[in-house]
């Protein structure tokens, strides 16, 4: 008979980070676990806000409607957590969640700031190794953008590919003018950059720089039209937006079809996460792009390990972790915060 329990946790982020519109400071969710005899399954339940529609409480009362009725729930993050806590339950090989051999997967390091703090950045060495760098832009004027790009790119090594996301803060003028001022070679790709995204092929087009979507993904009318459109290169699937795991295997594979790469990409969850999210990308075809799965060094600590990154590779241990927490049984959970 299997039963479920939940553990809330609360984890600090360094310094604040932008996400979906939002700063956040702190991480706030529950690990949702799976136990049926000596076996043992985890997810993690963690909307957030500006990014996921449904509330932390909307995602409990829909888990807890779900595992009474033998249904998945409505609320993708809910939908999401389930699903990994059955997956690792049954430690299911087809998501890379069985007991596998040392590997790695490549990940690209993020940086949220101005010129100076790039600069200081390079300068401690926080970029050494990796292959891409995401960096946010369209928060202030397209100078202050310019600039720090520009320094991004004098002080990288000259391999390395900048991936700018723009969170739709830009208008085709300002986007075309930023473009002109750079290296093209040296962009991997702009990730939702304009205010209106059906012009993101006009965009690429104009630049010559292939686009990514993210948002766009969640809207339909926008994923008909962009999916698989001239210049729309790259899908960034983050997977408690879209649900169960079966629903982000179907999102790979449409892009696929559609001849597009594929990043997964996480919305600030925790080490364990980011651990299941790793063996994912290592056992689905995405193109061999570098995943946007090193966030953990955003949290002051964790809820498991966090995962190794050497030279810009995600290092996937032997086994799964183990979330260490106190438990409650689900039907008797509460949400703490308000």
């Amino acid at each position: 008979m299997q039963s479920f329990s939940v553990a809330w946790y609360e984890l600090p982020i360094r310094a604040p980070f932008p996400a979906g519109g939002e700063m956040v400071r702190t991480r706030r969710g529950a690990i949702l676990r799976m136990e049926d005899g000596d076996r043992t399954g985890y997810g993690e339940l963690a909307p957030l806000a500006g990014l996921h529609r449904e509330s932390l409480q909307d995602a409990l009362e829909g888990l807890l409607e779900a595992t009474q009725s033998g249904s998945m729930p409505m609320a993708p993050s809910a939908s999401f957590a389930l699903s990994c806590a059955h997956a690792t339950w049954v430690h299911d090989r087809r998501y890379g969640f069985g007991r596998i051999e040392h590997s790695a997967i490549g990940v690209n390091a993020v940086f949220s700031g101005d010129a100076v703090a790039a600069r200081a950045a390079i300068e401690r060495g926080e970029f050494d190794g990796y292959r891409t760098v995401k960096v946010k832009v369209g928060r202030g004027k397209v100078a202050d953008d310019a600039a720090l790009i520009g320094v991004m790119l004098e002080g990288l090594d000259p391999s390395v590919r900048l991936r700018l996301d723009g969170n739709r803060r830009l208008t085709m003028t300002a986007a075309v003018r930023l473009m002109k001022r750079l290296d093209a070679e040296r962009i991997e790709y702009m990730e939702e950059p304009l205010r209106n995204p059906l012009d993101m092929p006009e965009l690429s087009r104009r630049t010559g720089i292939a686009m990514a979507i993210d948002e766009s993904l969640h809207e339909p009318a926008h994923r008909e039209a962009l999916v698989g459109a001239p210049g729309i290169e790259v899908q960034v699937l983050k997977p408690s937006l879209l649900g169960a795991l079966e629903e982000v295997e179907h999102a790979v594979t449409r892009g696929r079809i559609h001849g597009m790469d594929t990043v997964l990409s996480s919305c600030l969850e925790s080490s364990y996460t980011l651990a299941l999210l790793a063996r994912l990308a290592s056992v689905t075809s995405t193109g061999g792009r570098d995943h946007g799965l090193a966030s953990a060094g955003l949290f002051e600590f964790d809820l498991v390990e966090q995962a190794p990154v050497r030279e810009g590779r995600m290092e996937i241990a032997p086994a799964l972790p183990i979330p260490r927490l106190d438990f409650v049984p689900l039907k008797e959970a509460a949400v703490p915060w308000r």
